[in-house]
């Protein structure tokens, strides 16, 4: 953030599921500005935009930890808070964006290993992560159906 008035928008945007998405897309789009992060934000916003329009926004928290992108349920920015360490689905990156991984885990995977973690790319990420993101609603919200966002129905990535 570049000033305090800058400061006081995103923690406002953070205070709700939908503000972290804009939040986020915006923190990408103005911070990770050099080539050294053309092909993760390749990747990124146009995977954040399609679950923003999904409406996937009204369900989900969506942060970030370093350069991979959290997912989780709960109702308030900054999961290290919580006590015990809530479940989060995690999107992260190697050699510079090149190859892309899901996991899914109750810490940071920079510090602890995923409970399990499989490979995607920008033709399976939107598809695998409602997969991932409806076990996770199916856990945090056991008593709850399935939002309408994660029904059935093809899931393709916009630019």
């Amino acid at each position: 953030m570049h000033n305090s008035e800058d400061g006081q928008t995103y923690d406002r945007l953070l205070s709700t599921k939908p503000g972290s998405w804009i939040a986020l897309i915006r923190l990408v789009e103005d911070d990770f500005p050099d080539e050294h992060w053309a092909s993760w934000k390749g990747f990124v916003l146009p995977l954040l935009r399609t679950c923003i329009n999904a409406g996937l926004d009204q369900y989900f928290r969506v942060g970030q930890s370093m350069s991979h992108i959290v997912f989780s349920t709960t109702e308030e920015h900054r999961l290290e808070k919580y006590s015990p360490s809530p479940l989060r689905i995690t999107i992260r990156s190697e050699d510079h964006g090149q190859r892309w991984y899901i996991a899914r885990s109750y810490r940071n995977i920079h510090f602890s290993k995923p409970d399990s973690e499989a490979p995607i790319d920008s033709t399976t990420a939107f598809t695998v992560l409602k997969s991932h993101l409806s076990d996770l609603w199916r856990e945090t919200h056991p008593s709850e159906a399935l939002p309408e966002p994660l029904g059935i129905g093809s899931g393709r990535m916009t630019g």
